[in-house]
Protein backbone atom coordinates (compact mmCIF):
# COMPACT_ATOMS: atom_id res chain seq x y z
CA UNK A 1 0.00 0.00 0.00
CA UNK A 2 1.86 3.66 -1.32
CA UNK A 3 0.31 5.86 1.05
CA UNK A 4 1.31 9.90 0.25
CA UNK A 5 1.31 13.19 2.11
CA UNK A 6 0.20 16.28 0.30
CA UNK A 7 2.37 17.48 -2.08
CA UNK A 8 3.70 13.97 -2.75
CA UNK A 9 3.67 12.39 -6.35
CA UNK A 10 4.02 9.59 -8.05
CA UNK A 11 4.47 8.11 -12.25
CA UNK A 12 1.08 6.99 -13.45
CA UNK A 13 1.24 4.09 -15.82
CA UNK A 14 -0.89 4.70 -18.74
CA UNK A 15 -4.16 3.07 -18.00
CA UNK A 16 -7.69 3.13 -16.70
CA UNK A 17 -7.76 4.24 -13.06
CA UNK A 18 -10.37 4.47 -10.57
CA UNK A 19 -10.42 6.99 -7.71
CA UNK A 20 -12.17 6.19 -4.37
CA UNK A 21 -12.98 9.14 -2.12
CA UNK A 22 -14.02 7.64 1.14
CA UNK A 23 -15.12 9.46 4.41
CA UNK A 24 -17.67 8.67 7.30
CA UNK A 25 -21.51 7.97 6.19
CA UNK A 26 -23.51 11.79 6.63
CA UNK A 27 -25.75 11.68 9.57
CA UNK A 28 -25.93 13.94 12.61
CA UNK A 29 -23.21 16.45 12.84
CA UNK A 30 -21.46 14.99 9.94
CA UNK A 31 -22.18 16.31 6.24
CA UNK A 32 -23.21 15.26 3.15
CA UNK A 33 -19.81 14.99 0.74
CA UNK A 34 -20.17 15.17 -2.97
CA UNK A 35 -17.33 14.30 -5.55
CA UNK A 36 -16.55 15.51 -8.81
CA UNK A 37 -13.78 16.36 -11.18
CA UNK A 38 -12.40 19.42 -13.50
CA UNK A 39 -10.70 18.74 -16.41
CA UNK A 40 -8.23 21.82 -16.97
CA UNK A 41 -6.34 23.38 -19.60
CA UNK A 42 -2.30 24.77 -19.49
CA UNK A 43 -3.88 27.88 -17.89
CA UNK A 44 -5.31 25.72 -14.98
CA UNK A 45 -8.76 26.83 -16.23
CA UNK A 46 -11.73 24.48 -17.61
CA UNK A 47 -12.45 24.84 -21.65
CA UNK A 48 -16.31 25.06 -20.64
CA UNK A 49 -19.18 23.52 -18.39
CA UNK A 50 -18.84 20.61 -19.82
CA UNK A 51 -15.48 19.98 -18.03
CA UNK A 52 -16.95 19.51 -14.88
CA UNK A 53 -17.90 15.82 -13.79
CA UNK A 54 -20.16 16.06 -10.87
CA UNK A 55 -23.46 14.86 -9.74
CA UNK A 56 -25.28 16.48 -12.69
CA UNK A 57 -23.43 15.74 -15.30
CA UNK A 58 -22.21 11.94 -14.70
CA UNK A 59 -19.67 11.53 -17.63
CA UNK A 60 -17.06 13.85 -19.98
CA UNK A 61 -17.71 13.98 -23.50
CA UNK A 62 -14.54 12.27 -24.67
CA UNK A 63 -15.30 9.34 -22.17
CA UNK A 64 -12.00 10.11 -20.23
CA UNK A 65 -13.29 10.73 -17.01
CA UNK A 66 -16.74 8.95 -15.30
CA UNK A 67 -18.16 9.59 -11.53
CA UNK A 68 -19.18 5.70 -11.53
CA UNK A 69 -21.42 5.95 -8.21
CA UNK A 70 -21.54 4.99 -4.49
CA UNK A 71 -21.05 2.28 -2.68
CA UNK A 72 -21.73 1.98 1.43
CA UNK A 73 -18.93 0.20 3.18
CA UNK A 74 -17.73 -1.41 6.29
CA UNK A 75 -17.58 0.79 9.72
CA UNK A 76 -20.47 3.28 8.57
CA UNK A 77 -17.89 4.81 5.49
CA UNK A 78 -19.05 5.19 1.59
CA UNK A 79 -17.13 5.85 -1.01
CA UNK A 80 -17.90 7.94 -3.98
CA UNK A 81 -15.72 6.36 -7.25
CA UNK A 82 -14.44 8.14 -10.64
CA UNK A 83 -12.89 6.56 -13.25
CA UNK A 84 -9.89 8.36 -15.64
CA UNK A 85 -8.70 6.98 -18.56
CA UNK A 86 -5.22 8.82 -19.47
CA UNK A 87 -5.28 7.52 -23.13
CA UNK A 88 -8.72 9.42 -23.64
CA UNK A 89 -7.72 12.86 -22.17
CA UNK A 90 -7.87 15.38 -24.96
CA UNK A 91 -4.56 16.83 -25.67
CA UNK A 92 -5.77 20.35 -24.53
CA UNK A 93 -6.11 18.85 -21.28
CA UNK A 94 -3.69 19.28 -18.89
CA UNK A 95 -4.70 18.27 -15.25
CA UNK A 96 -7.55 16.35 -14.20
CA UNK A 97 -8.51 17.35 -10.48
CA UNK A 98 -10.11 15.23 -7.83
CA UNK A 99 -12.42 17.79 -5.43
CA UNK A 100 -15.17 17.30 -2.98
CA UNK A 101 -17.90 19.77 -1.71
CA UNK A 102 -19.60 19.42 1.76
CA UNK A 103 -23.21 20.03 2.48
CA UNK A 104 -24.58 21.12 5.51
CA UNK A 105 -21.44 21.70 7.26
CA UNK A 106 -17.38 21.69 7.15
CA UNK A 107 -14.77 19.37 6.10
CA UNK A 108 -13.67 19.49 9.62
CA UNK A 109 -16.76 17.63 10.75
CA UNK A 110 -16.00 14.84 8.03
CA UNK A 111 -14.24 11.83 10.10
CA UNK A 112 -11.96 9.77 8.14
CA UNK A 113 -11.66 11.40 4.42
CA UNK A 114 -9.19 9.93 2.36
CA UNK A 115 -8.46 9.02 -1.67
CA UNK A 116 -7.25 5.64 -2.63
CA UNK A 117 -6.17 5.27 -6.68
CA UNK A 118 -6.35 1.87 -8.22
CA UNK A 119 -6.03 0.49 -11.32
CA UNK A 120 -9.32 -0.78 -13.04
CA UNK A 121 -7.63 -3.68 -14.50
CA UNK A 122 -5.77 -5.25 -12.05
CA UNK A 123 -7.23 -4.08 -8.56
CA UNK A 124 -3.72 -3.02 -7.69
CA UNK A 125 -3.18 0.12 -5.75
CA UNK A 126 -1.04 3.34 -6.89
CA UNK A 127 -1.49 5.61 -4.03
CA UNK A 128 -3.61 6.44 -0.67
CA UNK A 129 -3.67 10.38 0.79
CA UNK A 130 -5.78 10.99 4.06
CA UNK A 131 -6.67 14.37 4.51
CA UNK A 132 -6.32 14.93 8.44
CA UNK A 133 -5.87 18.92 8.48
CA UNK A 134 -9.52 20.08 7.38
CA UNK A 135 -11.58 22.64 9.77
CA UNK A 136 -13.77 25.13 8.16
CA UNK A 137 -13.35 23.94 4.43
CA UNK A 138 -16.58 23.21 2.19
CA UNK A 139 -14.18 22.30 -0.75
CA UNK A 140 -11.59 20.53 -0.96
CA UNK A 141 -9.57 19.98 -4.45
CA UNK A 142 -8.03 16.33 -2.85
CA UNK A 143 -5.72 15.11 -5.76
CA UNK A 144 -4.98 15.57 -9.86
CA UNK A 145 -3.79 13.90 -12.51
CA UNK A 146 -1.43 16.08 -14.21
CA UNK A 147 1.08 15.63 -17.51
CA UNK A 148 4.69 16.18 -16.95
CA UNK A 149 7.01 15.29 -19.93
CA UNK A 150 4.80 13.47 -22.00
CA UNK A 151 3.40 11.38 -19.09
CA UNK A 152 1.00 11.14 -16.30
CA UNK A 153 1.52 11.94 -12.61
CA UNK A 154 -0.63 11.72 -10.24
CA UNK A 155 -0.19 14.59 -6.78
CA UNK A 156 -1.91 14.36 -2.96
CA UNK A 157 -3.15 18.38 -3.45
CA UNK A 158 -5.18 18.86 -0.36
CA UNK A 159 -6.09 22.34 -0.97
CA UNK A 160 -9.19 23.62 1.07
CA UNK A 161 -11.91 26.36 0.37
CA UNK A 162 -14.58 27.85 1.95
CA UNK A 163 -16.77 28.33 -1.43
CA UNK A 164 -18.45 24.98 -1.59
CA UNK A 165 -18.37 23.06 -5.02
CA UNK A 166 -20.17 26.39 -7.13
CA UNK A 167 -17.36 28.71 -5.58
CA UNK A 168 -14.50 25.91 -6.62
CA UNK A 169 -15.94 25.20 -10.24
CA UNK A 170 -16.26 29.44 -10.52
CA UNK A 171 -12.58 29.71 -9.62
CA UNK A 172 -12.02 27.28 -11.83
CA UNK A 173 -13.97 28.81 -15.09
CA UNK A 174 -17.37 27.20 -14.75
CA UNK A 175 -19.53 29.63 -15.00
CA UNK A 176 -22.74 27.52 -15.94
CA UNK A 177 -26.28 29.18 -16.70
CA UNK A 178 -29.86 27.80 -16.05
CA UNK A 179 -32.40 27.71 -18.89
CA UNK A 180 -35.21 30.49 -19.11
CA UNK A 181 -37.62 27.49 -17.69
CA UNK A 182 -35.76 25.18 -15.49
CA UNK A 183 -35.46 22.05 -16.24
CA UNK A 184 -37.73 18.92 -14.72
CA UNK A 185 -36.70 17.59 -11.49
CA UNK A 186 -37.91 13.98 -10.94
CA UNK A 187 -37.72 10.52 -11.64
CA UNK A 188 -37.55 10.61 -15.38
CA UNK A 189 -35.19 13.54 -15.60
CA UNK A 190 -32.69 11.56 -12.85
CA UNK A 191 -33.12 8.46 -15.38
CA UNK A 192 -31.65 10.45 -18.24
CA UNK A 193 -29.10 12.22 -16.63
CA UNK A 194 -28.13 8.90 -14.72
CA UNK A 195 -27.56 6.66 -17.47
CA UNK A 196 -23.99 5.08 -17.76
CA UNK A 197 -22.68 2.21 -19.25
CA UNK A 198 -22.50 -0.65 -16.52
CA UNK A 199 -19.92 -0.49 -14.29
CA UNK A 200 -18.01 -2.73 -11.65
CA UNK A 201 -17.48 -1.01 -8.65
CA UNK A 202 -15.66 -2.15 -6.05
CA UNK A 203 -17.90 -3.28 -2.86
CA UNK A 204 -15.13 -2.63 -0.57
CA UNK A 205 -12.17 0.08 0.44
CA UNK A 206 -9.26 -1.47 2.74
CA UNK A 207 -8.79 1.05 5.36
CA UNK A 208 -5.80 3.26 5.32
CA UNK A 209 -2.48 2.32 7.29
CA UNK A 210 -2.63 4.17 10.26
CA UNK A 211 0.30 6.25 11.70
CA UNK A 212 2.02 5.75 14.69
CA UNK A 213 1.18 8.87 17.20
CA UNK A 214 3.79 10.94 18.01
CA UNK A 215 5.72 11.61 20.81
CA UNK A 216 5.80 14.82 21.67
CA UNK A 217 8.92 16.43 22.78
CA UNK A 218 9.70 18.79 25.65
CA UNK A 219 8.74 22.22 24.86
CA UNK A 220 12.31 23.64 23.63
CA UNK A 221 14.38 26.21 25.10
CA UNK A 222 16.42 28.92 23.49
CA UNK A 223 19.13 27.31 21.47
CA UNK A 224 22.41 29.15 22.31
CA UNK A 225 23.12 31.45 19.76
CA UNK A 226 19.37 31.65 17.96
CA UNK A 227 18.51 34.68 20.20
CA UNK A 228 20.82 37.13 18.15
CA UNK A 229 19.19 36.02 14.79
CA UNK A 230 15.78 35.86 16.42
CA UNK A 231 15.68 39.68 16.47
CA UNK A 232 15.70 39.89 12.62
CA UNK A 233 13.07 42.18 10.82
CA UNK A 234 9.46 40.62 10.84
CA UNK A 235 8.27 40.41 7.28
CA UNK A 236 7.14 44.11 6.59
CA UNK A 237 6.33 46.95 9.28
CA UNK A 238 3.49 47.75 10.83
CA UNK A 239 0.79 49.72 8.96
CA UNK A 240 -1.96 49.90 11.60
CA UNK A 241 -3.24 51.56 15.16
CA UNK A 242 -6.20 50.43 17.44
CA UNK A 243 -8.18 52.64 15.06
CA UNK A 244 -7.09 51.10 12.06
CA UNK A 245 -8.43 48.47 9.68
CA UNK A 246 -6.66 46.15 11.15
CA UNK A 247 -8.21 46.31 13.93
CA UNK A 248 -11.58 44.83 12.97
CA UNK A 249 -9.29 41.54 12.56
CA UNK A 250 -8.52 41.42 16.14
CA UNK A 251 -7.30 42.94 19.40
CA UNK A 252 -3.17 43.70 20.26
CA UNK A 253 -1.41 41.37 22.62
CA UNK A 254 2.15 41.12 23.68
CA UNK A 255 4.15 39.14 21.07
CA UNK A 256 4.79 35.54 22.00
CA UNK A 257 8.39 34.48 20.78
CA UNK A 258 9.81 30.92 21.12
CA UNK A 259 13.08 29.19 19.38
CA UNK A 260 14.90 25.78 19.20
CA UNK A 261 15.91 23.20 17.04
CA UNK A 262 14.48 19.62 15.97
CA UNK A 263 10.99 18.96 16.42
CA UNK A 264 8.66 19.80 19.02
CA UNK A 265 5.00 20.84 20.92
CA UNK A 266 4.84 23.80 22.35
CA UNK A 267 1.82 25.99 24.12
CA UNK A 268 1.59 29.70 24.04
CA UNK A 269 1.58 31.02 27.46
CA UNK A 270 0.38 34.65 26.45
CA UNK A 271 -2.98 35.03 26.48
CA UNK A 272 -4.45 35.61 23.27
CA UNK A 273 -8.05 37.08 22.05
CA UNK A 274 -10.25 35.63 20.12
CA UNK A 275 -9.91 36.79 16.52
CA UNK A 276 -7.65 36.50 13.91
CA UNK A 277 -3.44 36.49 14.23
CA UNK A 278 -0.46 36.33 12.70
CA UNK A 279 1.91 33.51 13.10
CA UNK A 280 5.54 33.60 11.68
CA UNK A 281 8.03 31.19 11.51
CA UNK A 282 11.86 31.41 10.85
CA UNK A 283 14.14 28.03 9.95
CA UNK A 284 17.65 28.42 9.40
CA UNK A 285 19.34 25.93 6.98
CA UNK A 286 17.59 23.71 4.21
CA UNK A 287 15.74 20.19 5.06
CA UNK A 288 11.97 19.65 5.79
CA UNK A 289 10.50 21.99 7.68
CA UNK A 290 6.44 21.82 9.53
CA UNK A 291 4.31 23.56 11.82
CA UNK A 292 1.06 23.47 12.86
CA UNK A 293 -1.78 24.26 14.76
CA UNK A 294 -2.81 21.55 16.98
CA UNK A 295 -6.61 20.94 17.90
CA UNK A 296 -7.69 19.57 21.24
CA UNK A 297 -6.76 16.07 20.65
CA UNK A 298 -3.42 16.80 19.91
CA UNK A 299 -4.14 16.56 16.25
CA UNK A 300 -3.02 18.80 13.43
CA UNK A 301 -6.08 21.11 12.58
CA UNK A 302 -4.19 23.67 10.83
CA UNK A 303 -0.93 24.07 8.48
CA UNK A 304 1.03 27.02 9.08
CA UNK A 305 3.88 25.82 7.08
CA UNK A 306 5.19 22.80 5.04
CA UNK A 307 8.64 23.90 3.11
CA UNK A 308 12.05 22.26 1.79
CA UNK A 309 13.49 26.36 1.01
CA UNK A 310 16.26 26.95 2.69
CA UNK A 311 16.58 29.40 4.99
CA UNK A 312 12.88 29.95 5.24
CA UNK A 313 10.92 32.98 6.86
CA UNK A 314 6.89 33.12 6.52
CA UNK A 315 4.12 34.53 8.11
CA UNK A 316 0.37 32.38 7.98
CA UNK A 317 -2.78 33.60 9.09
CA UNK A 318 -4.97 31.72 11.84
CA UNK A 319 -8.30 32.51 13.41
CA UNK A 320 -7.99 31.97 17.22
CA UNK A 321 -11.25 31.14 19.40
CA UNK A 322 -9.68 32.49 22.45
CA UNK A 323 -11.15 30.15 24.50
CA UNK A 324 -8.20 28.03 24.51
CA UNK A 325 -4.54 28.10 24.61
CA UNK A 326 -2.86 28.07 21.00
CA UNK A 327 -0.53 24.44 20.93
CA UNK A 328 1.93 24.31 17.98
CA UNK A 329 3.74 21.53 16.63
CA UNK A 330 7.30 22.11 14.70
CA UNK A 331 8.26 19.16 12.68
CA UNK A 332 11.98 19.03 11.22
CA UNK A 333 14.00 16.76 9.82
CA UNK A 334 17.04 18.19 10.55
CA UNK A 335 18.65 20.11 13.67
CA UNK A 336 18.53 23.25 12.21
CA UNK A 337 17.26 26.41 14.29
CA UNK A 338 14.31 27.67 13.97
CA UNK A 339 11.91 30.79 15.56
CA UNK A 340 8.21 30.97 16.27
CA UNK A 341 6.54 34.34 16.63
CA UNK A 342 3.12 34.97 17.17
CA UNK A 343 1.50 38.18 16.55
CA UNK A 344 -1.38 40.78 16.48
CA UNK A 345 -2.66 41.84 13.21
CA UNK A 346 -1.65 45.42 13.96
CA UNK A 347 1.87 43.92 12.63
CA UNK A 348 0.54 43.15 9.20
CA UNK A 349 1.91 45.15 6.20
CA UNK A 350 -0.37 46.75 3.37
CA UNK A 351 -0.79 45.20 0.08
CA UNK A 352 -0.45 48.38 -1.90
CA UNK A 353 0.39 48.29 -5.13
CA UNK A 354 3.74 45.88 -6.49
CA UNK A 355 4.04 44.15 -3.94
CA UNK A 356 6.38 41.73 -3.09
CA UNK A 357 7.71 38.61 -1.12
CA UNK A 358 8.98 35.17 -0.90
CA UNK A 359 6.92 32.05 0.64
CA UNK A 360 4.02 33.21 2.91
CA UNK A 361 3.26 35.93 3.88
CA UNK A 362 0.03 38.30 5.22
CA UNK A 363 -0.89 41.56 3.65
CA UNK A 364 -3.88 43.80 4.75
CA UNK A 365 -5.72 45.56 1.48
CA UNK A 366 -8.07 48.48 3.06
CA UNK A 367 -8.55 50.25 -0.70
CA UNK A 368 -11.30 50.02 -3.42
CA UNK A 369 -12.56 46.52 -5.09
CA UNK A 370 -10.46 46.01 -8.08
CA UNK A 371 -8.37 43.27 -9.83
CA UNK A 372 -5.33 41.35 -8.37
CA UNK A 373 -3.00 40.46 -11.12
CA UNK A 374 -0.44 37.54 -8.82
CA UNK A 375 2.59 36.10 -10.22
CA UNK A 376 5.27 33.63 -8.79
CA UNK A 377 8.60 32.71 -9.72
CA UNK A 378 9.09 29.26 -8.53
CA UNK A 379 12.39 27.56 -7.51
CA UNK A 380 11.57 24.33 -8.79
CA UNK A 381 9.72 23.86 -12.42
CA UNK A 382 6.32 23.55 -11.74
CA UNK A 383 4.65 25.25 -8.88
CA UNK A 384 1.26 26.37 -7.14
CA UNK A 385 0.06 29.82 -6.22
CA UNK A 386 -2.66 30.36 -4.07
CA UNK A 387 -3.96 33.64 -2.19
CA UNK A 388 -7.23 33.75 0.30
CA UNK A 389 -8.58 36.65 1.42
CA UNK A 390 -10.90 37.37 4.46
CA UNK A 391 -13.05 39.82 5.74
CA UNK A 392 -13.27 40.97 9.61
CA UNK A 393 -16.16 38.41 9.91
CA UNK A 394 -14.41 35.31 8.73
CA UNK A 395 -15.91 34.84 5.03
CA UNK A 396 -13.05 33.87 2.59
CA UNK A 397 -12.74 34.81 -1.15
CA UNK A 398 -10.08 32.75 -3.40
CA UNK A 399 -7.56 35.55 -4.95
CA UNK A 400 -4.86 33.05 -6.59
CA UNK A 401 -5.56 29.81 -7.59
CA UNK A 402 -2.79 28.84 -10.67
CA UNK A 403 -0.37 26.14 -10.88
CA UNK A 404 2.29 26.13 -13.65
CA UNK A 405 5.75 26.57 -14.48
CA UNK A 406 5.54 30.51 -14.11
CA UNK A 407 2.38 30.63 -12.32
CA UNK A 408 -0.14 34.10 -13.52
CA UNK A 409 -3.59 34.88 -12.18
CA UNK A 410 -5.57 38.16 -12.39
CA UNK A 411 -8.79 37.73 -10.43
CA UNK A 412 -11.26 40.34 -9.05
CA UNK A 413 -10.32 41.72 -5.86
CA UNK A 414 -13.12 42.79 -3.21
CA UNK A 415 -13.71 46.31 -1.06
CA UNK A 416 -11.34 46.16 1.93
CA UNK A 417 -10.92 45.48 4.60
CA UNK A 418 -9.37 42.77 3.47
CA UNK A 419 -6.64 40.17 4.77
CA UNK A 420 -4.70 38.52 1.72
CA UNK A 421 -3.08 35.17 3.06
CA UNK A 422 -0.27 34.14 0.44
CA UNK A 423 -0.11 30.61 0.60
CA UNK A 424 1.89 27.77 -1.23
CA UNK A 425 4.17 29.97 -2.40
CA UNK A 426 7.20 28.30 -3.17
CA UNK A 427 9.19 31.32 -4.61
CA UNK A 428 9.28 34.79 -5.18
CA UNK A 429 6.32 36.80 -5.62
CA UNK A 430 4.46 39.97 -6.85
CA UNK A 431 0.87 41.23 -6.31
CA UNK A 432 -0.67 44.31 -8.31
CA UNK A 433 -3.81 45.70 -7.61
CA UNK A 434 -5.59 47.30 -10.73
CA UNK A 435 -8.93 48.58 -11.63
CA UNK A 436 -12.04 46.51 -11.97
CA UNK A 437 -12.57 44.45 -15.10
CA UNK A 438 -16.27 44.20 -16.40
CA UNK A 439 -15.94 40.67 -18.20
CA UNK A 440 -19.82 40.72 -18.35
CA UNK A 441 -20.10 37.40 -16.10
CA UNK A 442 -23.04 35.54 -16.78
CA UNK A 443 -25.60 35.24 -14.50
CA UNK A 444 -27.33 31.51 -13.12
CA UNK A 445 -25.71 28.18 -12.08
CA UNK A 446 -26.35 24.92 -14.16
CA UNK A 447 -25.43 22.94 -11.01
CA UNK A 448 -28.63 23.11 -9.26
CA UNK A 449 -29.17 19.87 -7.65
CA UNK A 450 -31.18 17.20 -9.60
CA UNK A 451 -31.49 14.45 -7.26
Amino acid sequence: MTKIVKGGNLPVPGQVWRIAVVRRAAGGEVPEVDTAALLLDAAGRVRGDGDLVFYNQLSHASGAVRLLGRVSLEDDQVADWLEIDTARVEPAVQRVVITASSEGGMFGQVPGLYVRTVSAGSGEQLALYEVDDASTETAFVLGEFYRRDGAWKFRAVGQGYDSGLVGLAEDFGIEGRDPVEPAPVGPQHLAVTKTTDPVDIPAQVASPVGTPAEVASPVATPAPGVQARAESPSPGSPVSSAASPAGLFGEDFPEFVRTGNGRTDITVDVPLPAGFLLVDSYRWGDGYFLLEALGKTGKGEKLLANTTLQDYEGRMLLRHEGRNPLRLRVGSHSEEDWKIVIRPISAVRPLGDGAAGRGADVLLHTGPAGELVGRLRPRDDHAYFHAHGYEPDGSGHLLVNEASRRPKSSRPLPEGPLLVAVRSAEGDWTLDVGPVRDEGRRSGRFWRRTR
